[in-house]
Order: structure tokens, then C-alpha cells, then sequence
């Protein structure tokens, strides 16, 4: 063999070498090297509108505009329990309950505000809970990726029909190491309803969470903060406690009342801020429009600047939810503002999203690991044929 045919030969080789190396790689952030997160991880914005596809509920659950009706086991949970016997009020339409009389002797946060030592109405000096209602809805993504990017963990009070609505939703919040909390089945006057309908407004609102998460929460807010002792000694013979708030933003307001203005809520915010020396707080706001989200991201660093902004089982140190600490929920992250930075927090970009990022990493580091391989075969194989040209 002539040595003009070696050399062509060579280089025959050594480009389908070069190809094939190049192939190799590809197909390997093809087949998924390089992937989307597992599905173990946040998922992207679900659909805007009618039931979430991607969660089959095992469960037949109530329609959620009817009153639902108990299970035969979940009543039996009441059994030789203290239930306080506090009359059933009367409904005045959308007004809520009728008062009876000006005393109070069932303690009705509706007419008095009156609270119980058992009630979760604020947090410690220097803390801020913070916490939506009503969702999960259609405009709760938003909040969710602002929320993700601020680093700042929230607590929701779902309601249950809007839970089995958009499960996906519900899921992700989760996942993303949110406190899900309940917000009842249909969002009724709680003592307007019979025992019977307040138990089965609490467990199927469980039951829902549950079904979407595998936990149950242990935090209800009363709708409207309607409560008084006969729910609170139902709900405490279930193994729920009950959170109200003492700072309401008024945000539903700015889609529902004409001539409500959106600074109104930012106005309060800031001087919210201004008692950070002297109190703590829960405030009341909503992802049920998209109004409200757009108010609760403007008004959210605010708030982060002057407390350190929990979810309401941190900043109370009550567990979120009945099977105990959720694997997903950072018990120490908290505000992404400069002044909780010395207490638990969780650096930014932790938790779901370093995971991801070290799951990209590992597939980045297979495909150089390809490319050596291939390169070391290519180097290989000239040294072998440059052995033999010159033979």
C-alpha cells in the first residue's frame, strides 16, 4: 500500500470518528442526559380555565356548590366528645348569621371578635404570617412563580371544591413547599350550618388535600371568620385548629366593590411595616382574582422589609399537618428579605429548584463524560494508524 493510500485511509478514519463521537453526544441530550425536571419537581402553569387534566381523584366527591353531607365514620369521631351546644343561627342571605341578642356567650368573632386561646390569630413580634384564601384558582399560578422567585413560602387556605377543580394546582403548591391549609368545602357561614354539615364541610375539604398531597392539614380558617365555640369544639374534635387574622387587606374589594382604589391596600401595607418593633401579624388576602394577586405581589415586599414572613406553622411552631413535617416543607425557610436572612432561612434557589439545577448539572457532566470517551478513541486510533504509515 502506497503511502498517499495510508494517508487517504487515515483520514477516512479519522473523520468517521470525529462524526461519530459528535452522534454519540447528541443522542445522548436526546434520550434525556439533559431533561425536563422529574416529575417529582414543581410543574409548569397549568391550564387557565376548567379542571386541571394530569391527578384522577379515587374518590366521588360533592358537587361544590351543594351542601355536602357527612360519612357515617366521620361523625362517629364526635363520639364522647365535649361538642358545646350553641344554637344553629339563622342566615341573613349574604350577610351572614342573624345576632341574637347583644350577649355573647358562645364567643362569635362575626359579632364581637371574640377569640379563644386555641385560635391562631397572630404571630410573634417581629414575624408576619402570610396566607391566601380561596384558591386554587385560575390566577394562582402568577402568584406561585413570584412566590418561588422571592424564596418565600406561603400558607393557603384551599377550598375543597376548587381543590378537586384544579388539583394540579393544589399539587404544585404543595411541591413547592407551600403550607396548604382548609378553607372548607363551600365557603359557608360555619354557624349557620348543623353539626352534621360542619363536619362534613371539614373532613371533605381534607380528604380532598389529602387525596392530591398524601397529608392532612391540621390549620382551617373559618370563611368570613365565622366561628364560634360549638365550631371550635367540632373542629377541635377533628384535629383541626382554627386560624383567623387580626390585618385584613381588604383585596377581594378592589374586584368586587366600585370605587374601591388598589392603593388602598398598599397604603395599609406600609403601615403594617411601620409596627414591625412592637407586633407581629397574619394578614388576610386572597388568590381569587386577578386583582387580588397582582395587589399581594405588590404589597409582598413591603411586608418582607420590615418582618421576617413565614407561613402560619412556622412562625406559631404548630405542625402544618397531621402525618407531621411534609418531606417537601423546609421548616426554616422563610422571607427572602435582608432582615430574616440571620434566622433559618433557605438560600435562594435551594429546595425543588437546586434540585433541578443539580439534575442538569449531572446531565451536563454525563455529556463531557461522552465527549472524553469519544475523544480518547479518536486519539486512539491516530496513534495506531500514524504507527502503522510509518512502519
Amino acid at each position: 500500500m502506497t503511502v498517499l493510500t495510508k494517508f487517504l485511509l487515515f483520514g477516512t478514519l479519522a473523520l468517521s470518528a470525529t462524526v461519530n463521537a459528535q452522534d454519540a453526544t447528541a443522542s445522548a441530550t436526546d434520550s434525556g442526559a439533559v431533561s425536563e425536571p422529574s416529575a417529582a419537581a414543581p410543574s409548569s402553569a397549568p391550564t387557565t380555565g376548567g379542571s386541571t387534566s394530569g391527578f384522577q381523584f379515587k374518590e366521588t366527591y360533592p358537587a361544590d356548590s351543594a351542601k355536602p353531607t357527612p360519612k357515617a365514620e366521620w361523625m362517629a369521631l364526635l363520639d364522647g366528645k365535649n361538642i358545646t351546644n350553641a344554637p344553629v343561627l339563622k342566615a341573613n342571605g349574604d350577610n351572614g348569621p342573624q345576632q341574637q341578642g347583644d350577649a355573647d356567650p358562645y364567643c362569635d368573632w362575626t359579632f364581637t371578635t371574640c377569640t379563644r386561646p386555641t385560635d391562631i390569630i397572630t404571630c410573634p413580634k417581629g414575624q408576619w404570617g402570610i396566607t391566601y384564601d380561596d384558591g386554587p384558582t385560575e390566577f394562582s399560578p402568577k402568584l406561585y412563580d413570584f412566590l418561588k422567585q422571592t424564596n418565600q413560602k406561603a400558607t393557603f387556605f384551599m377550598i375543597g371544591g376548587q381543590v378537586v377543580k384544579f388539583p394540579d394546582l393544589a399539587k404544585r403548591a404543595f411541591d413547592e413547599g407551600h403550607e396548604l391549609a382548609m378553607h372548607t368545602w363551600t365557603h359557608s357561614y360555619m354557624t349557620t350550618l348543623s353539626t352534621e354539615q360542619i363536619v362534613a364541610e371539614l373532613k371533605w375539604n381534607e380528604l380532598a388535600i389529602k387525596e392530591v398531597t398524601g397529608y392532612s392539614p391540621r390549620f382551617f380558617r373559618p370563611p368570613y371568620g365565622d366561628i364560634d365555640d360549638r365550631v371550635r369544639s367540632i373542629a377541635n374534635a377533628l384535629g383541626f385548629t382554627p386560624v383567623i387574622w387580626n390585618h385584613d387587606t381588604d383585596d377581594w374589594m378592589v374586584a368586587e366593590t366600585p370605587g374601591f382604589q388598589e392603593s388602598w391596600i398598599d397604603g395599609n401595607a406600609t403601615e403594617w411595616a411601620g409596627l414591625n418593633a412592637t407586633e407581629g401579624g397574619i394578614s388576610l388576602e386572597h388568590d381569587l382574582y386577578q386583582k387580588t394577586v397582582d395587589a399581594a405581589i405588590r404589597i409582598l415586599p413591603t411586608l418582607q422589609e420590615a418582618y421576617k414572613v413565614t407561613t402560619v406553622g412556622q412562625c406559631t411552631g404548630q405542625q402544618s399537618y397531621k402525618e407531621g413535617v411534609a418531606p417537601n416543607s423546609n421548616a426554616s425557610s422563610s422571607a427572602a428579605s435582608p432582615s430574616a436572612s440571620s434566622s433559618g432561612n433557605t438560600p435562594e434557589g435551594s429546595t425543588q429548584a437546586n434540585g433541578q439545577d443539580s439534575h442538569e448539572e449531572g446531565a451536563a457532566m454525563s455529556i463531557q463524560s461522552l465527549d472524553s470517551r469519544a475523544t480518547m478513541g479518536l486519539l486512539t486510533l491516530i496513534g495506531a494508524v500514524s504507527s502503522y504509515l510509518f512502519m
